[in-house]
């Protein structure tokens, strides 16, 4: 078993030991050390939970029981566990982690200050077996009076000893050390220490990385120690560390052990400036006897760094404190390196010699990396040569130290501060965000209808700006749609050239082909209702041949009716669009039927095809094929001229039998009999209605002329 490492200890193992045989030195030396320079600290509470006599560690301390320092604990029930022993060996803390004491409800730790400062805030937990309790399931949050220390934290296996230490600053002569289970769990502890720590440990300022910058501040952040490790040498127990602290060796984080060599020295040969900058209290000397240098420096690539590797939470920033001591010279001003921190240059070409002025002498600096400089979950440690003309090519580390520093919520777990709000990313900026990528899928949407309307732009239909709107080359849906009297093409192909099908969509309740395309057709009493009965406050436009109402169809879709007044709605389908009628009684050589046979005597044939061939150019299937409003007139003014002519002819003449038989180059039109009842089929009578309704012909030349006009008027209104 062995102590987990996640602000937690992993003591050494066989494998660790094998570098004694580098170091030409006892223990015995280390521990010396520890004497030269002492700290007694005025606040120092060591307590064993839930045990019940006082223990002593090897390093000469001494944790007292639960009933020692009953007075220090607010509780209303009293929970304690203990075990007589635990199958782990590698840590000299193990007697702390024999016992524990258990909260089933929110209980406080308060403790006299008798000086404010640093405290140092240890934790030990172990899940120890209970009948009653089992601690691997205990949720829990520990917090100080302005402090998250953990939050919502738990011990899920039992095969570690998980131990989390702390700096905190202290400003008042009460400290409280709250134990807060959650709803329906319950915490436990197995030892508290709340030590005071020396006041030049942790100074209020350091090297910001990215940018590069004086970052201050330090005093106002609680910190947790993350990593602190011994580079090139093996653990350092708390009983041979100035401040009783673990120190860890760093075979676990050399990512390149290839290109490093350890390097020791014995420790009376390490040296402390005499300015006081670094002292025993900031590293023992064991520290600083030991390093990690590159492996002949000669042959490796100029680019070679140094490096170490350690996991830490993004969401945090992080106080890197590295320490160097110059072992491997043999004079001054040899060694030059450069500094980086997840391969930012945090110093470059760092002369140890001028900053300690002698080798063998103890240095540290400090820096700071944002959350936003950790990218990938881990902070990288790298030393490397400065290649400068003078020197040395190498580099060399003796130690490092990584602690994470609190956040905005006051909180080294989580964002939640100790009133339980939560303080992390706010919902504005979350808000942000959101509108932030919605705007950015609107625009992304918007440009792909751009794209697409260019696209439709690029293949829109000949004769598009007939229709006088974006939607006739834009829209699929109305790209085939004209302004007749209640009809718009369809999308069957099944139906044939004058045929009818039934159609799917529940407002076209019929369909059929015009020789211009499929045509959907409503039933007169479906437009009555689509417009409340032709209610005239639906009344949206008046045209020379009837109204145009605003309808709504039984599927909610907003349609224009135009009701004509030159449309009989008792005519068969295919007669009641009278432009597509007309057409195809021309193309047969039958137009001279659909006149009324009470006028069909009085035109002039020669006058009538010139109207018939104006009316055919105007429905010509494409634009650029009809002819303009200023020619329409013109041939119009033509045939006039001709049909005055004729009638004043005629006016002299009792009768003109036969003045509408003509040849065959009239293109389709057809010599008339004069006999209705034998020239007109059954399916052409309805439509000397529709014509004699249309031209009303009473022998004037010029109400002629206004019949014409009706007429042309009609077929531009059903283009």
């Amino acid at each position: 078993m062995r102590i987990q490492n996640k602000g937690v200890v992993k003591l050494p193992s066989s494998s660790y030991l094998s570098i004694l045989f580098l170091i030409p030195f006892s223990l015995a030396n280390y521990a010396s050390s520890a004497t030269e320079s002492s700290f007694s600290p005025p606040v120092n509470y060591l307590i064993d939970c839930g045990s019940s006599t006082h223990t002593q560690l090897k390093d000469g301390r001494t944790f007292k029981s639960d009933r020692e320092t009953t007075s220090l604990l607010s509780i209303t029930e009293d929970l304690q566990i203990s075990v007589d022993s635990l199958n782990i060996s590698v840590s000299p803390s193990v007697p702390l982690y024999k016992s524990a004491r258990v909260f089933t409800e929110e209980s406080t730790y308060t403790f006299y200050i008798s000086k404010t400062g640093r405290l140092w805030i240890r934790l030990y937990f172990f899940p120890l077996s209970h009948p009653s309790y089992d601690l691997t399931s205990a949720v829990f949050s520990v917090q100080t009076d302005h402090f998250v220390l953990l939050h919502e934290f738990s011990v899920r296996n039992n095969d570690s000893l998980v131990f989390k230490e702390y700096l905190v600053n202290v400003s008042y002569s009460r400290f409280s050390l709250k134990f807060k289970p959650k709803k329906k769990s319950f915490a436990f502890i197995n030892a508290i220490e709340v030590v005071s720590a020396p006041d030049t440990l942790i100074s209020d300022s350091a090297t910001a990385i990215s940018p590069l910058r004086e970052f201050k501040g330090l005093l106002q952040s609680a910190l947790q120690v993350s990593y602190r490790v011994n580079v090139g040498g093996q653990a350092i127990t708390p009983d041979i560390d100035t401040l009783s602290r673990t120190w860890e060796p760093d075979s676990s984080y050399n990512i390149f052990p290839q290109g490093s060599e350890s390097v020791a020295v014995s420790n009376k040969s390490i040296k402390y400036p005499q300015n006081g900058a670094t002292t025993p209290l900031i590293a023992p000397k064991l520290v600083y006897a030991t390093a990690a240098h590159m492996k002949d420096p000669r042959v490796m690539e100029p680019n070679f760094n140094l490096s170490w590797m350690m996991n830490v939470d993004k969401s945090y920033s992080y106080l890197i404190r590295m320490h160097f001591c110059d072992i491997v010279s043999i004079s001054l001003n040899q060694l030059y390196l450069n500094v980086y921190i997840n391969g930012i240059e945090g110093v470059s070409a760092l002369d140890l010699s001028s900053q300690t002025k002698s080798l063998a002498t103890a240095y540290y600096k400090d820096f700071v990396v944002s959350a936003s400089a950790i990218t990938n979950g881990s902070i990288l440690v790298q030393v490397g040569p400065a290649n400068l003309q003078q020197g040395t090519s190498n580099a060399i580390l003796n130690g490092i130290e990584v602690m994470k520093m609190s956040n905005n919520a006051d909180s080294l777990d989580g964002f939640f501060s100790v009133d339980g709000k939560y303080k992390g990313p706010s919902s504005t900026c979350t808000s942000l965000k959101i509108a932030a990528s919605i705007g950015l899928g609107l625009a992304l949407t918007a440009m792909v209808l751009l794209t697409i309307v260019f696209i439709k732009w690029l293949r829109r239909p000949q004769g598009w700006e007939e229709h006088k709107r974006f939607s006739s080359w834009l829209l699929p849906i109305n790209s085939g749609c004209k302004t007749r009297l209640f009809s718009c093409k369809s999308t069957s192909q099944n139906s044939s050239t004058f045929g009818s099908h039934k159609s799917n969509n529940v407002h076209s309740p019929s369909s059929y082909h015009s020789p211009r395309g499929p045509e959907k057709f409503f039933p007169f009493i479906e437009l009555q209702q689509a417009t409340q009965n032709f209610d005239e406050k639906r009344v949206i436009g008046v045209g020379g041949f009837g109204k145009v109402y605003l309808g709504t169809l039984k599927d909610g879709t907003k349609v224009a009716i135009k009701r004509g007044n030159v449309v009989c709605p008792t005519l068969p389908r295919e007669q009641a669009n009278l432009a597509d009628w007309a057409m195809k009684l021309h193309r047969i050589g039958m137009l001279h039927k659909a006149i009324d046979p009470h006028i069909v005597d009085t035109i002039s044939p020669e006058s009538f095809k010139i109207f018939v061939l104006v009316a055919e150019k105007c429905l010509a299937d494409h634009g650029v094929d009809r002819p303009s409003m200023g020619d329409v007139l013109w041939h119009l003014e033509h045939a006039l001229q001709i049909q005055v002519a004729a009638s004043q002819i005629n006016a002299t003449k009792s009768t003109c039998p036969n003045s509408f038989q003509h040849p065959n180059e009239y293109d389709n039109i057809a010599y008339h009999s004069g006999d209705p009842t034998s020239d007109v089929s059954e399916s052409t009578n309805d439509n000397y209605v529709l014509f004699s309704q249309m031209v009303n012909f009473n022998g004037s030349p010029y109400c002629y002329k206004d019949s014409v006009l009706k007429f042309i008027q009609v077929i531009w209104s059903n283009l």
